[in-house]
């Protein structure tokens, strides 16, 4: 790894302890900042899944065949799309997914996913698991900004596209919550000339506003191939050929 690469992963872990530290309040006791509070987990719930994080990146690093063009990260929604190499532009496509995953561990597996691949464009979809968990809105969305500052900051000039959190059938009672915390990031997107924000829900609706079943599993939330074939990889081809898609770092 070259210095540059040394200096970049400093200052994204830098960020990170940055976030986590507590600032000084009026009262002159300790108080944490909101950025600090949104890279924490929620209380009670601690970051899992340390294994798989290990072992999908010694997989990838076992593979030296640099540039990455663009690396999936997230929640299984995106660990099952097996076809993403095929479905995305030409380029080696990292699938850095794992099932289970909540913005928190996002944000606790950034560097270790993420940053030290250094990848030209970062394609995220995590937050389902977040809304099955009871998380609200604003706290899913607060955790998906600092994951994108992490990966902005280990990763100058890094395009990330944030696929939105799909109204799956099974959350048909939380669709509120999914529907605010899209909204949210989208938002949050827009702050970024980098960022893009990519709603699939469109697409995984039919004409009379109900989820096409016939692309979901029997759980209602997982997906079916052609889901990927048909929604997922055109929404996402359509982000990385827009504007700012010729960039280089």
């Amino acid at each position: 790894m070259t210095s540059s690469s040394h200096g970049r992963r400093f200052a994204a872990l830098a960020l990170l302890s940055g976030l986590v530290t507590v600032l000084p309040s009026c009262s002159g006791g300790p108080s944490p900042s909101p950025r600090s509070e949104a890279a924490r987990p929620p209380i009670g719930r601690e970051s899992r899944f340390a294994e798989d994080v290990v072992a999908l990146a010694a997989r990838s690093r076992a593979v030296p065949e640099p540039p990455i063009r663009t690396l999936l990260v997230g929640s299984s929604i995106f660990r099952n799309w097996s076809s993403a190499a095929v479905d995305l532009p030409v380029g080696r496509t990292l699938n850095h997914g794992f099932g289970g995953a909540r913005t928190w561990e996002l944000v606790a597996y950034a560097e270790d996913l993420v940053v030290e691949f250094e990848p030209e464009v970062v394609v995220c979809y995590c937050g389902s698991n977040d809304v099955d968990a009871g998380e609200s809105a604003e706290s899913i969305a607060g955790r998906v900004e600092v994951f994108m500052d992490v990966v902005e900051q280990g990763v100058p000039g890094v395009r990330i596209v944030y696929v939105a959190i799909n109204r799956a059938p099974q959350k048909r009672g939380r669709w509120g919550v999914v529907d605010a915390a899209n909204s949210m990031i989208e938002t949050i997107c827009r702050a970024g000339p980098n960022r893009r924000f990519v709603d699939v829900n469109e697409g995984l609706f039919d004409a009379e506003g109900e989820p096409r079943l016939e692309l979901y599993l029997e759980d209602g939330l997982h997906f079916r191939p052609r889901a990927y074939r048909e929604v997922f990889g055109p929404a996402v081809r359509d982000a990385l050929d827009g504007p700012g898609s010729s960039g280089s770092r």
